[in-house]
């Protein structure tokens, strides 16, 4: 399935553009959306989306800015800019970043299901073209693709205590040392470390969370731990303390 990264500071089109891409039957989910430049970059550097829809003027990093890095991630994703903003200066350097399309605000929706199609129609081409370099080409683009889908599958299964290597293997239909290669070769690390870094990094925001108070065992249960020893000691082999000592610590720090 394509994914899809939808940014823009006004929450009605974030919302409304989601809704309308998920009520079309084109093999394509939305997997973020974005109301600024920074955490649509993030999200891109994340999901790494074969499809991009973007506003120019956004806070802390414009559209236009936004593309331009994430041109380093992914030379080969579809962008389509929407904006408010009909200038000769904005459309120009969107071509320079090899946009797909640019629209201008109020959306034309009747036919943005078009122009979605023929963008992913743009990208499979793409991708035909890379296979037909050769064989030691097609391997490496199986391989992003296999990586950004395992990616994608950890980050939304994290929290479940019988995520193994093989259940995702198999679910990616590929063999579990090829998928340890993908990932180490991916994120710099081997499964084990990479899942419990996300486990870790969710449960140091439950445990700051002042409006809930999570006891330890809540929290293991929530990021995936079958108990709570064993989420202890393994949040302490990454902090350094326990959960209890992080959670005091930073008690301490607040009411100072």
């Amino acid at each position: 399935m394509f994914r899809a990264v939808i940014a823009d500071d006004e929450e009605t089109i974030r919302n409304g553009l989601k809704k309308l891409i998920e009520s079309y039957d084109l093999n394509l989910s939305v997997v973020g959306t974005a109301q600024d430049g920074e955490e649509a970059f993030q999200l891109i550097k994340d999901y790494q989306p074969e499809l991009i829809i973007i506003d120019i003027n956004m806070p802390f990093m414009n559209g236009l800015e936004v593309i331009e890095k994430s041109r380093i991630i992914d030379s080969n994703a579809k962008i389509i800019i929407i904006s408010g903003y009909d200038q000769f200066e904005y459309a120009q350097k969107a071509l320079e970043h090899g946009v797909f399309s640019y629209l201008l605000k109020p959306i034309q929706y009747r036919n943005f299901k078009n122009i979605i199609i023929k963008a992913l129609d743009s990208y499979r081409e793409r991708m035909w073209e890379l296979n037909k370099l050769g064989e030691s080409n097609t391997i490496e683009l199986s391989s992003k693709c296999i990586g950004n889908q395992a990616i994608v599958y950890i980050k939304e299964n994290y929290s479940k205590n019988d995520l193994t290597l093989n259940l995702i293997a198999e679910q990616l239909h590929t063999s579990q040392s090829n998928l340890t290669r993908i990932i180490k070769h991916k994120t710099g690390e081997n499964f084990t470390d990479y899942l419990n870094k996300l486990r870790i990094d969710m449960a140091i925001k439950l445990l700051l969370d002042k409006d809930k108070d999570f006891t330890i065992n809540d929290i293991a249960n929530i990021v995936g731990y079958s108990s709570q020893h064993y989420f202890s000691r393994a949040f302490k082999n990454y902090m350094g303390v326990s959960p209890i000592q992080y959670k005091n610590k930073s008690n301490k720090f607040y009411h100072e």
